[in-house]
């Protein structure tokens, strides 16, 4: 970055010096003011004119090259609107990677100077102060030809050559495994609990160096994120990048070409802990054959089940029909079809991935339970296990839910549905849902009771609500008891509340069918 050509102001009695003016109106400088200001800048052009003899002819071109391109320049001095000297010198990272208009001037962001005001230091610490602001300046200087973006890439690509970053990505499989297996739920059916448990007790310290980040950093570091701050210590010619919605922070040092991240772990003694606890965990899983053995059987049952899939799916839909057609929800299937109860929490377990090795933890951990007893049914549907038999049982688990669906189906039709204290027949449930179907979130609660009360008002006569075949259907009821009874229709799930009125639920729009139905027949 250069500063624009129409800003920078030299005096030939400052020859060291460049005057900047300072404010987006403030675009010229007449004088450097007062007597007082003029032995401030003497003194100042003295120390930056013994600077830049320390420096090397090279170095030189690169500090004014930073700042103002091919044009000579010095020191960059600020003078406000009142050309008076600002009191605070700027940073070099103001002007690195960065563009001024030269039409709008250089802005007052106070975060952009240094805090010291240097016009209150003696000679001898005006001399320290300098000294350590032109190392900011010479490391800015040193690596401003680099954009910004370059030196974002290739820190990130130090981030990868990280030893421990390394070490994550050639064990990324273990280090999720030993993660996910900590938590199952098969280790507390497995032998030797104690060894178990010191092996679990072992992970908090051995995942500490894989914690220390998140896997997306471990993963990702700087790729892809639009937060990436890049961060500059001159006198120490670090760099600092810091992402804070990866929660990563590294340091980069420019003259040793080295990085570091914000938390170092020895990665000799890490690598030896992570093959020691996968090592530990095998030894755990020899010692418990049953339950891979368990395991196995497990497995031989998903793929049986694969291949009747279509024939379970079926089972299942009408499964979901009979739940439908039932105002009393009752837990009926673990009762009456227990091998389907187990063919369905069968396929609710997730198992590992069949090219994994067997009893290794990466294949261990992929395996996933709502409930571990689960292992200890298979043995009482092993006489079912053969492709022919699951079949036959399943065409007679389907035959057997049909024929209860017809029958609840018939119930619905030919018992009365008692609400309270009133009972309802089919024709006056079809009357009361499609009244809901009707008006839907259209009319208030209170407008659904004087409909359901056959109260005539106004309002009901002008919308010709009273012309529904559900007017007056209550008229026997008390106003607070019709909306005990709207109440319950909740409860049995035919309907829910909405913001205004109500609404049919897929219960009560199938149920509604059903008797539609039954209305159109007869």
């Amino acid at each position: 970055m250069t500063l624009p050509e129409n800003l920078p102001v030299d005096f030939t009695a400052y020859n060291h010096l460049t005057f900047l003016p300072l404010g987006r109106k403030n675009k010229s400088i007449r004088s450097v003011g007062s007597k007082h200001t003029k032995g401030l800048l003497g003194r100042l052009n003295d120390y930056f004119e013994r600077a830049m003899n320390e420096l090397s002819q090279e170095d030189i071109t690169l500090f004014q090259t930073f700042l103002y391109g091919s044009h000579r320049g010095g020191f960059p001095v600020a003078i406000d609107k009142n050309e008076d000297v600002y009191p605070y010198f700027w940073k070099p990272t103001s002007f690195l990677w960065k563009e001024y208009n030269k039409n709008r001037g250089i802005p007052i962001h106070h975060d952009e100077f240094y805090s010291q005001d240097f016009t209150v230091l003696t000679k001898n610490e005006l001399g320290n102060y300098l000294g350590s602001i032109m190392k900011d300046y010479m490391f800015c200087a040193r690596i401003h030809d680099s954009p910004k973006e370059e030196w974002i890439q290739h820190i990130n690509k130090c981030f990868f050559k990280h030893p421990l970053i390394s070490l994550y990505h050639r064990n990324a499989d273990v280090i999720e495994a030993i993660e996910q297996a900590k938590k199952s739920p098969l280790l507390f059916i497995m032998k030797n609990p104690e060894q178990i448990a010191f092996w679990r007790n072992r992970i908090e310290i051995i995942m500490r160096p894989f914690r220390s980040l998140s896997s997306t950093a471990f993963e990702r570091g700087f790729s892809d994120t639009e937060d990436a701050v890049l961060t500059v210590y001159g006198e120490n010619e670090i760099i600092r990048l810091t992402s804070e919605n990866r929660g990563l922070a590294v340091t980069y040092n420019v003259t040793g070409y080295a990085f570091s991240l914000d938390d170092e772990y020895n990665v000799v003694l890490a690598t030896k802990r992570l093959a020691t606890t996968q090592r530990q965990f095998e030894e755990i899983i020899d010692e418990n054959e049953e339950v891979i053995q368990k395991l196995l059987v497990f497995l031989k049952w998903k793929s049986l089940l694969d291949h009747h899939e279509v024939h379970i799916k079926e089972i299942q839909d009408k499964l979901c029909n009979l739940t439908t057609y039932q105002l009393n929800q009752r837990q009926f299937l673990q009762e009456k079809y227990p091998f389907l109860s187990f063919i369905q929490n069968v396929l609710q377990v997730k198992t590992p991935n069949a090219n994994l090795e067997v009893g290794s933890i990466q294949w261990f951990s992929q395996w996933d339970f709502p409930d571990v007893t689960l292992l200890q049914e298979t043995d009482k549907f092993t006489c079912y296990m053969g492709p022919s038999k699951i079949e036959k049982k399943l065409t007679e688990i389907s035959a057997k839910i049909e024929n209860e669906l017809h029958q609840q189906r018939q119930n619905l039709l030919s018992t009365p549905l008692k609400i309270g204290q009133i009972t309802f027949d089919s024709n006056q449930m079809l009357r009361l849902l499609t009244l809901i179907d009707t008006l839907k979130d259209t009319e208030t609660q209170q407008s659904y009771v004087q409909i359901l009360e056959g109260v005539s008002t106004n309002s009901i006569r002008q919308k010709k609500l009273d012309k529904v075949s559900a007017f007056g259907l209550l008229n026997s009821v008390k106003r607070k008891r019709i909306v005990t009874y709207l109440q319950e229709l909740q409860n049995y799930q035919l309907l829910k509340k909405e913001k205004k009125g109500f609404s049919l639920t897929p219960k009560g729009e199938a149920i509604r069918h059903l008797f539609e139905e039954e209305s159109r027949r007869i």
